[in-house]
């Protein structure tokens, strides 16, 4: 066999290896991710380690950092990639009306369980400057872009105050939400909307 056969033949094993590696690699992603939830179903993510999660897994601790730079990175992305965390809303018919269903969706997001990890992450981000971004960009953000877009169309339609500051306004909105969250008072369909009626009223 040729050097120029040789080589080809060379390349074209190394690119079946990759290929076939990849499948292994992306199940090893998702077995971590899924070790993460099944862990913080009983563990606070404060206690939750590195360790236990690769060995709930059955990977190594250098397999989760090829993914994520720390472990409340891991945990932020096994939250947030989850369904039940995706921001999908109805198309609204007015501005006030996609601003209540915004608040209302993410007040089931953050109730009960879920909102107890989410708030132990808000913590522990804190401390984790790569970790709090993840959590921005996977989940904040798009709130966020929902409430702008929301509160512009309203005041172009006459629903809000033209001169409505929009960055000032999402603060008010998501403001509430938070400190209820971070304070350990319950968020319930009671309180998110007696809290959307008092934002309404307020923003018109």
């Amino acid at each position: 066999m040729s050097n120029e056969a040789l080589h080809s033949v060379e390349e074209t094993n190394q690119d079946n290896s990759r290929k076939a590696g990849r499948p292994r690699s992306e199940s090893s992603k998702r077995a971590i991710l899924e070790a993460t939830r099944r862990l913080l179903t009983h563990t606070s993510v404060q206690k939750l380690s590195i360790e236990a999660i690769a060995k709930k897994a059955s990977v190594g601790k250098t397999t989760i950092y090829r993914w994520w730079p720390n472990k409340t990175a891991v945990i932020v992305d096994a939250v947030f990639s989850q369904p039940a965390f995706h921001n999908i809303l109805p198309t609204p018919n007015s501005a006030s009306d996609g601003i209540r269903a915004q608040i209302e969706k993410l007040g089931r997001q953050l109730s009960g369980k879920n909102g107890r990890i989410v708030a132990e992450i808000l913590g522990e981000s804190q401390a984790e400057p790569d970790a709090l971004r993840i959590f921005i960009e996977t989940f904040l953000q798009d709130r966020y872009n929902s409430l702008s877009s929301l509160l512009e169309a309203g005041k172009q339609n006459g629903e809000f105050a033209v001169d409505l500051d929009t960055e000032t306004a999402i603060d008010v909105i998501l403001g509430p939400v938070f400190f209820r969250l971070i304070s350990g008072q319950e968020i319930d369909d009671t309180s998110t909307h007696q809290l959307t009626q008092l934002l309404l009223k307020t923003l018109r």
